[in-house]
């Protein structure tokens, strides 16, 4: 997930907007030539009250959903104005003085309530303290949000994920132990921080329908919101019966997850205006600061509000897709009811091999986003695994995904397949590792063109009692080993409750090592992958990602340094050693990039097997031929 922009960094291009956007504003309302929709539009289009004309003491109302989808009112009080809370942009400070916000203090899910002073709209709720013991909040300003709702929805143009691509080269310097050191994994804000201190944005909870409580807590650290359990919703795009008109105080989620199971962040609408009042602006605070956007918006039912000393949450569920968000800043959110965004259908299917393990099937869809897809829809998994199979014991799962993308070179339909060890029960990291999970990040994101995930079908088959074991050690039986020998390898495999086991496994020295000293590496195949091909494209790149070994197997690969390179394109092999030296320019103090696989043996074992050793052996001299 991307880190907010910097509002300062955005500010030329919001000035550059700032006063035509306002010129837009009033033009609309006063001076449009009138027509049916028009003369409609403009009569729900309230006037505004500019920053300057607000004085403390002043007296108005905000506007919210409290329970359903009907909203409500709520008088509030001006207590000044705090100018440049955020970079060009004041916060007006008010109380709100309702005997229901008494008790509760400003709720989070009420980010964009509209706010009035007779009937002018001065701007949206947007701030508030946690702990608060008073009804204290924050007002973004009208003004600062009507410039983003002059920006254009641009969906050429989508956040990257910045975590750590999985690219050939990735695979190839762990497959090769070049002693890599990944950056960590991109993680967002952390919108649930308790410790802030001062007037912070309120938030967004975050509705999870349909998730047992680790898929939760997981989904809620990754995502960045608060969670609060709600129902599921938002799978199906409105149709003329189902279509919302939006009006400021109306509920709005957006749809990172919908149908049987649901993820959806909630706030509320502030402002509605265009032509046919398809330009809708909420929440008063960014979603993620992401700049251009592409998420699905549904309307939202409030069940009620959740009063909390830390702070009270509505608890929410989406309805029907109404829409796009397609533009998150910091003033606002802007939002498109005539723009469909993209989604992928996601079919879940859990399995039990055991007689009576009852089979479920969950209907979802998903949100196109290049840093959020892969984990939305691994979670769908996670979730329906911790129902089915929540059991704290040794398990695995063999997940097997059909995933169907675009590319340039047309359609094509992958079948996948990955075997799963969990020692004590499921744990969510290896269903983000799986192969269908980078396929699909690498097919959204990546640095050759932006593909298109059609459609996935993923099923979790649970087996109760298969054994998962490390590999913890490799012995040579033999250490007078000469060009072409067979090595004997004594393989030490262990499980934290079982007796070790030992394995034996032969791999042929090369010919053409004599004298040197070679690298033994022996590995399971949860924990390698082959040498991965030369990329050219992103179909190129999807067929490395989608080579891997079984499960079950023991790799002992050979290497002999200084004959062949790896790079970010892959290994590459045989290489003259001018051609070798032009490649490296740093090879003498960088001599761990010249590798080269000279050896390679793949064993099936009835266990999966994780884990990798090695050892360096000298290599004698040639025998001589009898």
């Amino acid at each position: 997930m991307s880190a907010p922009v910097p509002p300062s960094s955005r500010r030329p291009a919001l000035a550059a907007l700032a006063s035509a956007s306002m010129a837009c504003a009033f033009a609309f309302a006063t001076y449009h030539v009138a027509t049916p929709s028009d003369a409609t539009a403009r009569a729900k289009t309230p006037e505004i009250m500019p920053l300057k004309d607000v004085k403390p003491g002043m007296k108005g109302h905000a506007v919210t959903v409290f329970s359903g989808t009907t909203s409500d009112r709520f008088e509030i009080e001006i207590v000044d104005v705090v100018p440049d809370f955020t970079p060009g942009s004041a916060a007006i400070l008010f109380r709100a003085l309702d005997p229901r916000l008494q008790h509760s203090g400003v709720v989070g899910g009420m980010s964009g309530s509209p706010i009035y002073i007779g009937d002018k709209m001065v701007g949206a709720l947007a701030y508030g303290w946690r702990f608060n013991k008073d009804p204290l909040g924050g007002i973004t300003p009208i003004e600062k949000m009507l410039e983003v709702g002059e920006l254009p929805h641009r969906p050429e143009v989508q956040p990257v994920a910045l975590g750590r691509e999985l690219r050939s080269g990735g695979r190839a310097d762990s497959m090769l132990q070049l002693g890599t050191s990944p950056l960590p994994a991109r993680r967002p804000m952390d919108r649930g921080a308790t410790g802030a201190v001062g007037m912070t944005p309120l938030g967004v909870p975050m509705s999870l329908g349909g998730f047992g409580p680790r898929t939760t807590l997981h989904l809620s650290e990754q995502l960045g919101f608060t969670p609060v359990a709600g129902g599921s919703g938002g799978g199906e795009t409105a149709t003329a019966d189902t279509r919302k008109h939006f009006q400021p105080g109306d509920s709005v989620s957006v749809v990172l997850i919908g149908g049987d199971n649901a993820a959806a962040p909630n706030g509320t609408v502030t402002w509605v205006g265009g032509r046919d009042r398809e330009r809708v602006l909420a929440f008063g605070h960014p979603l993620y600061g992401a700049g251009p956007s592409n998420l699905p918006i549904a309307d939202a039912k409030v069940h009620t509000i959740i009063n909390s000393v830390d702070r009270s949450m509505k608890l929410a569920s989406p309805r029907t897709i109404q829409g796009t968000l397609i533009q998150d800043r910091q003033p606002a959110i802007s939002l498109r009811t005539d723009v469909v965004a993209p989604t992928i259908p996601v079919t879940t299917t859990i399995r039990g091999a055991e007689e009576g393990f009852e089979t479920r099937t969950y209907e979802s869809v998903v949100a196109v986003d290049p840093a959020l897809t892969p984990t939305l829809i691994a979670s769908l998994l996670m979730g329906g695994l911790e129902e089915a199979a929540g059991d704290q014991v040794e398990l695995t799962t063999t997940l097997r995904h059909q995933v169907t993308l675009e590319t340039s070179r047309g359609v094509r339909t992958l079948s996948l397949e990955d075997e799963l060890g969990f020692p004590s029960g499921i744990v969510p990291a290896p269903f983000y590792r799986s192969t269908a999970m980078q396929v699909i990040a690498k097919t959204i994101d990546n640095r050759f063109e932006r593909g298109r995930v059609i459609a996935v079908k993923q099923e979790a088959i649970v087996n109760y009692g298969v054994k998962v074991r490390r590999v913890a050690e490799i012995r040579l039986a033999a250490g007078d080993l000469r060009p072409g020998d067979l090595a004997r390898l004594d393989i030490r495999l262990v499980h934290d409750r079982q007796p070790d086991a030992w394995v034996h496994l032969d791999v042929r020295i090369p010919d053409d090592v004599a004298g040197e000293r070679v690298n033994i590496h022996v590995a399971g195949g949860l924990s390698v992958a082959p040498q991965p091909q030369l990329i050219g494209d992103v179909d190129d790149l999807i067929d490395n990602l989608t080579a891997t070994y079984p499960a079950r197997a023991l790799i002992a690969s050979v290497f002999s340094p200084q004959e062949g390179l790896a790079t970010t394109q892959g290994v590459l092999e045989d290489l003259p050693p001018s051609l070798l030296e032009s490649l490296d320019p740093l090879s003498n103090s960088n001599r761990a990039l010249r590798v080269k696989r000279a050896a390679h043996r793949v064993i099936q074992t009835p266990n999966l097997v994780y884990g990798e050793q090695s050892l360096t052996v000298e290599i004698g001299r040639r025998r001589i031929s009898e």
